[in-house]
């Protein structure tokens, strides 16, 4: 008698579905990104599928269109965040799955660590 297990998983989307473009400081990271977006409610998560590097961006979709968080994780050599009457400062534009981001995130740059700054980011994604 032979057992056979499988399993399966989802492949990670390919370049044409869902993506991302990020610019951090006027200089675009890596191109076109894959990201992983999911909705709950009316909040919109988007994320690199990797941990790091990567990004984590939250929106709210309500109403008016409104960031409310997003995490940089060594992405181009920036580690950093903004939270919406917290740390930094975003807004929001789009509708649809398709979202345009910017703002300044707080943080620091891996080849200064010890430096404070205040980047300023876009990211546009079409989920």
């Amino acid at each position: 008698m032979t057992l056979c297990v499988a399993a399966c998983s989802t492949p990670e989307p390919a370049l044409g579905g869902t993506t991302a473009t990020v610019t951090i400081d006027g200089e675009q990271v890596n191109g076109t990104q894959p990201v992983r977006c999911q909705q709950s409610g009316w909040s919109w998560y988007v994320e690199t599928p990797g941990e790091d590097p990567g990004f984590t961006a939250v929106l709210e979709t309500g109403g008016a269109v409104t960031a409310k968080s997003v995490q940089f994780r060594d992405f181009g050599g920036f580690s950093g965040a903004f939270w919406v009457d917290n740390i930094g400062e975003a807004e929001a534009t789009g509708e649809n799955g398709r979202y345009t981001i910017t703002g300044t995130a707080d943080g620091n740059f891996t080849d200064r660590p010890s430096e404070a700054v205040s980047a300023r980011f876009r990211i546009e994604t079409d989920c």
